[in-house]
C-alpha cells in the first residue's frame, strides 16, 4: 500500500449513517473540539417524514437552488440554540458541497472553498460516524 492510499486507514460512513441522511449535502457542521466535529443533517421536506435525523426543514422547493435561501438562516437558528443550550460560542458552519461551506465567526458569515475534513466525526448522540475520512459521500 502506497503512503497516498488511506483507504484502509479510519472509519468511513456506514450505509446505515448514509441512509439517516449523513453525508449527504448540505450539513451543518460543529467544531466541538480541535479535530472533533459533530454533523447535523439538513432534510428539506414538504411533509413529516419518520426516521430523518438532523435538521428538518419544512420546503415545497423542488430543488436544491430554491431551498438555499433558507440554509444560512436554518444554520443561524441553530447555532442560536446551540450556543443558549451550552453557553458556549460554537464553531459551525454549513456545508453544501465539497469545496463550499460557510462559516460562522463572531457575527459573521464567510464563504471558504475549505471544508471540514478527517478527525473524528460524530453524530448529534455523540456516537463516531467517520474518524480519518471525508464528512461527505461521493454523489
Amino acid at each position: 500500500m502506497s503512503h497516498s492510499d488511506n483507504s484502509d486507514i479510519g472509519i468511513s460512513l456506514s450505509p446505515e449513517d448514509i441512509a439517516h441522511g449523513y453525508g449527504q449535502f448540505p450539513y451543518v457542521i460543529v467544531r466541538l473540539y480541535s479535530t472533533y466535529y459533530m454533523q447535523m443533517p439538513i432534510h428539506f421536506v414538504s411533509e413529516k417524514k419518520e426516521g430523518l435525523k438532523g435538521i428538518i426543514v419544512k420546503s415545497n422547493a423542488e430543488n436544491f437552488i430554491d431551498n438555499f435561501p433558507y440554509l444560512i438562516e436554518v444554520a443561524a437558528e441553530y447555532k442560536r440554540n446551540l450556543d443558549t443550550k451550552n453557553n458556549l460560542n460554537h464553531r459551525l458552519c454549513v456545508v453544501v458541497g465539497k469545496d463550499q461551506a460557510y462559516y460562522f465567526e463572531e457575527d459573521q458569515i464567510r464563504f471558504n472553498t475549505s471544508i471540514p475534513t478527517g478527525g473524528v466525526l460524530v453524530n448529534s448522540e455523540q456516537q463516531i460516524i467517520a474518524m480519518g475520512h471525508e464528512h461527505f459521500i461521493q454523489q
